[in-house]
């Protein structure tokens, strides 16, 4: 009884923490009873110590649910088991987690020796009032309940991105399939690729190639948010140095310029800085994409001449800088082995030492040769939780702000601007500033709005709602020294335009690569940002708009806020703009898991599409269906030249799963045989069975098919199961209609199918030429043969069923 009643208290103070919005009520009696149901499953079993078994099942859940709340309270959302390759970083940033424990989220772990000690000493304190049997059939009923009702108001999606179980099953069993395929929710049209080729086409304009034949120095800082740019404090200046460069004639400001990281966080926000490109949301882009080939702006700058190197006081080896920059082109990497130091603040080297040391570097770099070069340096002082001795304090604080964490932040970013005004005036001293062009930005954000409390003390403090665009809005500035160009620009940006703006400065031509970015200072268009952190993929800020996608992923239930005048907008009028958001970052997806970059450059500009594809069939567009009942009827199609066949199975008994007509049948062995000796022949496996149980068994006996064999799921419940089993590709078929068009199309763009089937009333849609916008073949089922096909196919629909 104990156990339950700790459970139940727990469950619902980790909602309260990771915000679960909808369907409360659902997603709190699934957590607890299937809690409740483990641990009445393990206290009616055999098993000697069943009360410490159930001591250890109660702990590690409470401990998972200890780093949920962690992890959501820093990111506003779950972690992924993919995270724990990076669990040697924590090491790097236990201040940052140490701020983030209180007393709220240590209640979800500090019952868990109270309940050893119980353990211990009162055994029979564990056990449950009521008969076991009876126990569990409660717990089963209501949990029964619940699941019929979550899928009779189709609330499953819902229910699967805030559920505790469900969230962290699925997740599991999507990176497990991940290990196995690197397919993605999207495909590469021509016009896709042209379009991405005309970005780094920059047009002349103001700017162009002011920089040309000059060094180029970026300093990328740690945590700097725009709020403290211009801001006074009881009369101080928080950034002096920054407003001087802003404000000098040869600057320019970029004042609506957001973060965008993934899960990399600093690192990502210079890998997309460089490469123009959307960050990894797996693992940091630095780890997962250590091998591809780019080329970005070092590379760029290589190709005309430049020297480039990286500067950064920190450990080579963190978030695998050292072996990445080689692939990202750098020459050097100037890393913590490599300076001179006493005294750390926080995180490490103090960006006092760091600046004054790396003026000698370039100062060597300069003396390479004749030709320019490429200095990227990165910040370390101001990173949180932003602690650092009063002999480092150059505010005078009130002692409302005094080691608060915003106290903290203004002091540490203070500090940070002293050294960078003087890391300048150096630059100046050695005769290196005036060639050069100097940019800086910051890589994220400093102080979340996700908190409540944190959230209304920024709100007070500007005198203006602190929501994700003030939280992820990061300054970029750009100084041409001995030009008149003073100005500030408000067209909206990430790091992702940081590229194409520097290149348009540099007066350079990108030839070799792709890019998803802007010239800030000359593109017209109505550009956004679309973040994939802290706020969900499909989320984007625009110059008016901020939209939300909702915890549970569902679009109704996103926000969209009118920036300028905080006021609450309708969500529907914002769908194209969040499936164009969506559809970018897919994109951005398949090039690097393909690698597309690299094939870009080996081909000098050109990509075979085909290349790219999962699946290489003959006559793709055509599926054959037939009342298969033996391997000659199979054999007479494949002799007809069809390499997609599609059979129905269905099951003779409980473990046999058999393909038959009125006339024969063939078992699975009897098909697995045939197509070892088809090498080329692709297999769809239907069925009229509710579950996916018959795919389960198909699998485990036959995983070699695992790319040959597609399952035709008819329920979006379905697809991760299948998936999850290994299976690379899946038929999505929506002819019943138990979803509406703006479901399957949403669920199309968040993961990866082989193709859908459709029916002829669906063609009158703009279904078919939705579904082909997302690079998804689309299956016309009963076409009677080839030519009525090339008839349909003028209405868009890639291929069919034929009869």
């Amino acid at each position: 009884m104990i156990l339950s009643i700790l459970f139940i208290l727990k469950t619902i103070l980790y909602m309260n923490i990771t915000k679960v919005e909808f369907n409360q009520l659902a997603i709190f009696l699934i957590t607890c009873m299937i809690t409740l149901l483990i641990i009445s499953l393990i206290d009616q079993s055999r098993f000697k110590y069943k009360n410490g078994i159930i001591i250890v099942f109660y702990s590690l859940v409470s401990f998972i649910m200890f780093v949920d709340v962690i992890y959501y309270m820093q990111f506003a959302s779950l972690p992924s088991v993919a995270m724990l390759s990076q669990t040697k970083q924590l090491t790097a940033v236990g201040d940052s987690i140490k701020y983030l424990v209180d007393i709220k989220n240590l209640l979800l772990i500090l019952d868990i020796p109270i309940l050893i000690l119980i353990l211990l000493y009162k055994a029979d304190k564990i056990k449950f009032s009521i008969s076991k049997k009876v126990r569990s059939y409660i717990i089963l009923g209501i949990l029964a309940l619940t699941v019929i009702y979550v899928n009779v108001t189709d609330q499953n999606q819902s229910v699967k991105a805030q559920e505790f179980y469900s969230f962290h099953a699925i997740d599991v069993a999507n990176n497990i399939n991940k290990v196995f395929s690197k397919e993605v929710n999207t495909r590469l049209t021509e016009e896709d690729i042209n379009e991405l080729k005309n970005r780094t086409e920059i047009q002349e304009g103001k700017l162009s190639s002011l920089g040309k034949d000059r060094n180029l120095i970026v300093l990328q800082v740690e945590s700097l948010q725009n709020f403290v740019i211009n801001m006074e404090y009881e009369g101080q200046e928080v950034t002096p140095n920054l407003n001087k460069l802003i404000n000098d004639s040869s600057s320019v400001y970029y004042d609506k310029y957001y973060q965008l990281i993934g899960r990399g966080n600093t690192s990502d926000a210079e890998f997309v800085s460089h490469n123009s490109i959307y960050p990894s949301m797996e693992e940091p882009s630095y780890v997962q994409y250590e091998n591809n080939k780019f080329h970005g702006l070092p590379w760029m700058l290589r190709d005309n001449g430049y020297t480039t190197w990286a500067m950064h006081g920190y450990k080579k080896e963190f978030w695998n800088r050292e072996k990445a920059y080689v692939a990202q082109g750098f020459q050097r990497f100037v890393s913590e082995e490599d300076y001179q130091f006493e005294d750390t603040i926080g995180f490490g080297l103090r960006d006092e030492d760091f600046l004054k040391q790396s003026t000698e570097y370039i100062k060597e770099l300069d003396s390479i040769d004749e030709n320019p070069f490429y200095a990227f340096l990165i910040t370390l002082t101001s990173h949180a939780p932003y602690k650092m001795s009063e002999e480092y304090h150059g505010l005078n604080l009130n002692e409302e702000h005094s080691d608060t964490l915003l106290g903290n932040y203004l002091q540490a970013i203070h500090y940070t601007d002293k050294y960078i005004g003087e890391f300048i005036e150096n630059l100046k001293e050695m005769g290196i500033y005036e060639e050069s062009v100097i940019a800086l930005y910051g890589d994220h954000f400093a102080i979340s709005s996700t908190q409540k409390e944190v959230q209304d003390m920024m709100s007070q403090f500007l005198g203006q709602p602190y929501d994700f665009d003030s939280m992820m809005n990061v300054p970029l500035i750009i100084n041409i020294p001995g030009e008149t160009i003073k100005e500030t620009i408000s067209t909206v940006g990430s790091p992702l335009d940081f590229y194409p703006t520097i290149m348009n400065i540099m007066g350079y031509k990108n030839e070799k690569g792709l890019i998803f970015g802007r010239d800030l200072t000359n593109y017209t268009g109505n550009n956004f940002v679309a973040p994939q952190t802290y706020m969900l993929k499909g989320s984007f800020i625009d110059k008016d708009t901020l939209f939300v996608v909702s915890r549970d992923g569902i679009f109704e239930h996103s926000r969209a806020i009118n920036i300028k005048t905080g006021e609450e907008l309708e969500v529907e009028q914002f769908r194209e703009q969040y499936e164009r958001a969506t559809e970018e970052i897919n994109k951005s997806e398949f090039i690097l898991k393909k690698d597309v970059l690299g094939i870009y450059m080996e081909n000098q500009g050109q990509i075979n599409l085909s290349q790219l594809e999962d699946v290489q069939i003959e006559n793709k567009e055509f599926i054959k269906t037939g009342d298969y009942g033996s391997i000659e009827d199979l054999e007479e199609d494949y002799n007809k030249g069809y390499r997609l066949l599609a059979v129905t199975l269905e099951w003779e008994d409980e473990q046999k799963i058999i393909i038959k007509n009125n006339i024969s049948k063939m078992t699975i062995a009897d098909l697995a045989k045939w197509a070892r000796e088809k090498e080329d022949v692709y297999i769809v496996l239907r069925t009229m069975e509710e579950d996916e149980d018959i795919f389960v068994k198909l699998k485990e006996e036959y995983e070699e098919f695992r790319y040959r064999f597609i399952p035709e799921i008819k329920y979006f419940y379905h697809y991760i199961p299948v998936s999850y089993m290994g299976f690379k590709n899946v038929i999505l078929d929506i002819r019943s209609e138990n979803y509406n068009e703006n479901e399957i199309i949403d669920f199309l763009n968040r993961y990866p199918h082989f193709g859908v089937t459709i029916a002829e009333f669906q063609l009158q849609s703009d279904l078919v030429k939705k579904i082909s916008e997302l690079g998804v073949n689309s299956y016309l089922d009963n076409i009677t043969n080839e030519r009525e096909l090339k008839k349909i196919q003028r209405k868009g629909i890639f291929g069919g069923f034929i009869k």
